[in-house]
């Protein structure tokens, strides 16, 4: 972090002190006279938090030109990365656009909709021979730009509650969430420290909020957050900035009905016999109706996480981390759970959610 940065957060801090001093000195002494000097910091705190969005639109908005300067995105064959690699192409970036399906219908949109700047590579981020070979096409096709930004945003969801999931789902969910960040952010950091540049990982609120069943992905994100926690302060001695962008559920092909659906079946399909005679069909078929139905609200504001996106690769002075959400209500929900206690959080959730939401039961946990 910058001393600008710090000494705009800092003065940020004092003003908000001073506007919250003066209330105090102006409104009836009934109102105020139970605030202690305490209170009255850790009231500070909250409200310059909560704020400071707003100043740093102001005094931290600056940002870097996209002359010479290449970003490499991972998964552009739809969603997130398809989108923002047009983006980021409108904006004047030479963008490296890499697709596991090189030829697929993905890659030949951005083909045909985007500048002759963007290049289109293919790259599996599960292999190391894949990894290897875009690190040289870069290197090739780089020509008088820099690499100044990686995103890594490859995915995929497989497997959902523990006992109903293989050991193959688990790995397979790692291998591309978590072990293909570092594959690629580790080929490519020499080009990264050379330009002093940034590493922006597609993270997600369930590598913060645990989300049961579907635990695989959830694990594969928290460690993708530590990854990036960690890689971060390693990196700050190089003046490589390392961000984090953790949204919520938004309309990508990940979260379509459909393909929601055909993972769940294939989930299902392996589970041993003695464990679908406890659990039953009801309960399976229970649960694969809750994902769908849950997945049907996801926010279709998906322009939230590509501005979220575009700020982590060029604001001079990005956050540590950016969590897109679709409203300020679900915002403020989401800060809610990660905050409250565990026993009251686990409560809500195995019960009370539960129960609106008609959540099933496994047949034998009801007898027992």
């Amino acid at each position: 972090m910058s001393t600008k940065y710090m000494l705009v957060a800092l003065g940020h801090l004092i003003a908000v002190s001073v506007v919250l001093k003066v209330l105090q000195l102006i409104l009836p002494c009934c109102i105020t006279c139970y605030y202690t000097c305490a209170a009255t910091s850790l009231m500070a705190v909250i409200v310059a938090k909560m704020t400071f969005g707003l100043t740093k639109k102001k005094l931290l908005a600056e940002r870097i030109q996209p002359d010479n300067r290449a970003v490499l995105i991972t998964g552009c064959d739809s969603g997130f990365g398809h989108n923002l690699a047009k983006q980021l192409d409108s904006k004047g970036f030479h963008v490296f656009a890499s697709c596991l399906f090189s030829d697929g219908p993905g890659a030949d949109d951005l083909r045909k909709s985007c500048s002759k700047r963007l290049q289109i590579l293919g790259l599996d981020v599960s292999k190391d021979e894949s990894v290897k070979d875009a690190l040289e096409f870069v290197k090739e096709n780089l020509g008088t730009s820099e690499l100044w930004a990686i995103v890594n945003n490859a995915g995929i969801v497989k497997g959902y509650s523990v006992e109903l999931s293989n050991m193959q789902s688990f790995k397979d969910t790692f291998e591309i969430n978590t072990f293909g960040v570092v594959r690629v952010t580790k080929a490519f950091l020499p080009l990264l420290r050379q330009s002093r540049g940034r590493v922006v990982n597609l993270c997600s609120l369930a590598g913060r909020i645990p989300l049961s069943h579907c635990t695989a992905y959830t694990m594969s994100k928290f460690a993708a957050v530590a990854f990036t926690e960690c890689l971060r302060q390693e990196m700050s001695v190089w003046g490589v900035k390392v961000v984090s962008v953790e949204p919520e559920c938004f309309e990508t092909g990940l979260t379509k009905p459909e393909n929601i659906c055909n993972t769940i079946e294939a989930t299902f399909a392996d589970i041993e016999e003695d464990i679908r005679s406890d659990y039953g069909d009801q309960y399976l078929k229970g649960l694969k109706e809750n994902f769908v139905n849950t997945v049907r609200i996801c926010s279709s504001k998906m322009y939230k996480v590509l501005n979220a996106l575009e700020d982590a690769i060029s604001l001079e002075e990005p956050d540590y981390v950016y969590r897109p959400c679709r409203n300020i209500v679900f915002s403020a929900f989401f800060k809610l759970i990660e905050l409250i206690p565990r026993p009251l959080n686990d409560f809500l959730r195995c019960n009370v959610y539960a129960t609106i939401t008609g959540f099933p039961t496994p047949k034998e946990a009801s007898n027992s």
